[in-house]
């Protein structure tokens, strides 16, 4: 009955007209990748990189390149030797990187080896972009090519904040554990560029709170000042949530992962076949697809695909969500002039020590 049903849909549809151009093309902002309307004389304004709209039309094209990563990572068994930094002994200087004495895991050596490259290529001059070992980068990372002009988008003090050492905390001792399944399967170099893919993708992603915070904080200076002024770092919390938006977010996050994580209905795209054109099979059987994957997904009763989707929904939740807002805290903050509030530290979540606190209370 899906599949008839579909068929239908998918035969109004292409009797309209074209719905490939559904309004003006959104500014995306960053790394030169702007991508221009039509009547914008090839021109990109502050103001509209800095909407909201804007800001959470490219959050949304993210989660795909999060949640595609995270299925990858999850193939692999859980290799903790890879994040043991004496797992393989002294694995020495990491190529094109710094030299330095510390010793390191596996994953880092591979993703100081990574930055070290990327650096030179001029990755991390973008303000999208976040070294997770900047002490590491090579000094003359950009000395054979030219360099990129970037807008003045964001506040130069305040884009400093980089907290990607909290995020590969979090990510080695609660994002692996929940993805995978323990043991080891030997495959360390395969699992750790899933994990290095997964890391930037997850850093791009909270660091682009940095925009979401200058946009806001143009909407309301005074306001965020004043409560600056007064180190209320819980009424800039408070100020900068929207809980809506979250909470769709987090539904989003559970729909495409139980989407993506699951194999098509091959043989609904065979059975279509025998009424309709090859295309419009194929299409109804993705759709058919997405189908079962939200009524899964929704009712709470999900079958297991490549990865569970209410892990990725969690991941949100527990480190996405909150670790965005704590950038954006400490960045408010330094905008305005101030250092934020410890608990906003790059080395730290803010919930941990909310976590904390109500462990102590309950004890008592």
């Amino acid at each position: 009955m899906i599949v008839r049903y579909l068929v239908l849909l998918l035969n109004i549809m292409s009797s309209c007209t074209s719905f490939a151009n559904w309004g003006p093309q959104m500014k995306i902002p960053g790394t030169a990748r702007y991508t221009m309307s039509t009547n914008s004389d090839h021109c990109v304004k502050t103001c509209d990189v800095l909407s909201l709209e804007s800001i959470r039309s490219t959050l949304i094209r993210q989660e795909e390149t999060i949640i595609f990563a995270l299925i990858e990572r999850a193939q692999f068994r859980r290799n903790t030797i890879v994040y043991d930094k004496a797992g393989f002994g002294d694995l020495g200087t990491p190529l094109g990187s710094k030299e330095s004495n510390e010793k390191l895991s596996f994953l880092e050596y591979m993703l100081i080896g990574t930055e070290a490259l990327h650096c030179r290529v001029r990755r991390y001059t973008s303000p999208e972009e976040h070294s997770f070992f900047p002490h590491r980068l090579p000094l003359d990372g950009q000395k054979n090519l030219p360099d990129l002009d970037y807008p003045e988008i964001l506040d130069e003090e305040a884009s400093k904040v980089n907290f990607n050492q909290i995020l590969l905390k979090k990510y080695q001792e609660t994002v692996v554990p929940a993805l995978t399944a323990p043991g080891d399967d030997e495959q360390h170099g395969s699992c750790t560029l899933c994990d290095i893919a997964a890391l930037q993708a997850l850093s791009r992603r909270v660091h682009y709170g940095k925009f979401v915070a200058e946009s806001k904080y143009r909407s309301d200076p005074e306001g965020y000042q004043r409560l600056v002024d007064a180190n209320d770092a819980d009424g800039v919390m408070k100020l900068l949530t929207n809980s809506k938006v979250e909470k769709t977010v987090l539904r989003r996050a559970r729909l495409k992962a139980a989407t993506y994580g699951r194999d098509p209905l091959l043989s609904a795209s065979l059975q279509m076949e025998e009424v309709t054109s090859e295309n419009t099979s194929i299409v109804a059987a993705a759709a058919a697809s997405a189908v079962v994957a939200a009524i899964e997904a929704t009712s709470g009763e999900e079958k297991q695909g490549k990865v569970d989707a209410m892990v990725i929904e969690d991941i949100y939740r527990n480190l996405v969500i909150p670790l965005t807002k704590d950038i954006e805290v400490a960045y408010l903050f330094r905008r305005c002039g101030k250092d934020p509030p410890e608990e906003f530290a790059p080395d730290r979540m803010s919930i941990d020590k909310e976590e904390k606190a109500a462990t102590v209370l309950n004890e008592k």
